[in-house]
């Protein structure tokens, strides 16, 4: 009659330690996507900021910066690489607009402003587009 006891105590423990694993796996993908929202909400700020202003500050690009530097710790290589392209895009777009503002008007400055226009609507898509890029790793479908 001992052993009934130890017995159900002992699959109670065992109960009991799976319930906090499943908590700690919880806990663990709830922490992983406010990571992951982060880099995505400052990627969207970033691009909001272009959107109104058609141009960026420094700190808007350091917040972008600060704000997504985890990613390659995050994500896959594929919103890796749509962050570089958002930098390197919005950089280019600064270029520009900084090379045709001191310009007098002629071709070669409207050749300048085609390309800062160019640059400045793609990250305006992106407003809509980076939906597509971060919702693998931020959508509830996949969860049970």
């Amino acid at each position: 009659m001992q052993i009934l006891p130890t017995l159900l105590v002992g699959f109670a423990a065992a109960f009991i330690a799976w319930q906090q694993l499943q908590v700690a796996q919880n806990k663990l993908r709830l922490d992983l996507f406010d990571r992951r929202y982060k880099v995505y909400d400052a990627t969207r700020k970033f691009l909001a900021s272009i959107f109104s202003n058609a141009t960026f500050t420094d700190s808007q690009l350091f917040e972008f910066y600060a704000g997504t530097s985890d990613a390659e710790f995050l994500f896959g290589s594929e919103v890796v690489d749509y962050l570089a392209q958002v930098k390197y895009r919005a950089l280019n777009m600064l270029k520009y607009q900084k090379i045709y503002e001191c310009m007098p008007a002629g071709e070669e400055r409207s050749r300048h402003v085609d390309a800062a226009f160019i640059e400045r609507s793609w990250l305006e898509e992106q407003l809509t587009a980076i939906t597509k890029t971060f919702t693998p790793y931020l959508g509830f479908s996949h969860i049970q």
